[in-house]
């Protein structure tokens, strides 16, 4: 069974998703600009994907505070992707 886990950060505006995105790379953050996945409702077609060790640190920096992102665990095997959503 090949398994591989992520987190997703999903946006309601490509603004915010984009301003995320360069405020994790200044902090040496390696996370990458996804087009948001299918099974994710939101209004933005962009999401950035990150490792599962960064989570701590990325919920440290961005503003979990607003409604403006969401976080998705997500979990590929066998062919097969899920998305849950978590809680900030």
């Amino acid at each position: 069974m090949d398994t591989k886990e992520y987190y997703v950060l999903a946006f309601n505006s490509t603004h915010e998703a984009i301003r995320t995105e360069s405020l994790l790379k200044r902090q040496g953050i390696a996370a990458e600009m996804i087009p948001t996945p299918r099974d994710i409702d939101v209004s933005c077609g962009l999401s950035i994907r990150f490792p599962e060790h960064a989570v701590d640190r990325i919920m440290d920096i961005i503003d979990s505070g607003t409604d403006r992102v969401r976080l998705y665990w997500g979990m590929r095997t066998d062919g097969k992707t899920i998305h849950v959503e978590k809680k900030i």
